[in-house]
């Protein structure tokens, strides 16, 4: 068997990337702490928080489209569709996140 420059660079990278994401791990759970670090990687989301990123998420997109549709001229007449589909995208946006029942 001879030696292979080709593999010992792989092997050494992988070696390189491997301790890099140690390092990485290790300094993030000391920034966050141990038991903080568990519940952020092993820790089940509820499917409310999922549920108001994924609307806020979706009213933001329909906010994209809207500017994208229309002027600006259209948005500060109070009387255009534009206007109104505006207000009602922001006011959903600006509700509070309902508190988790105890």
């Amino acid at each position: 068997m001879s030696f292979s420059w080709h593999r010992f660079i792989a092997i050494s990278l992988w070696i390189l990337v491997l301790f890099l994401i140690y390092v990485t791990a290790s300094e993030f759970s000391q920034l966050v702490g141990p038991a903080e670090m568990r519940r952020l990687l092993f820790a089940y989301r509820p499917s409310e928080l999922q549920l108001n990123r994924r609307q806020r998420a979706r009213e933001l997109m329909r906010l994209n489209r809207l500017a994208d549709e229309h002027q600006v001229d259209e948005f500060r007449d109070p009387a255009s569709a534009a206007h109104h589909q505006l207000v009602e995208i922001v006011e959903r946006l600006a509700q509070a996140p309902r508190p988790k029942p105890s």
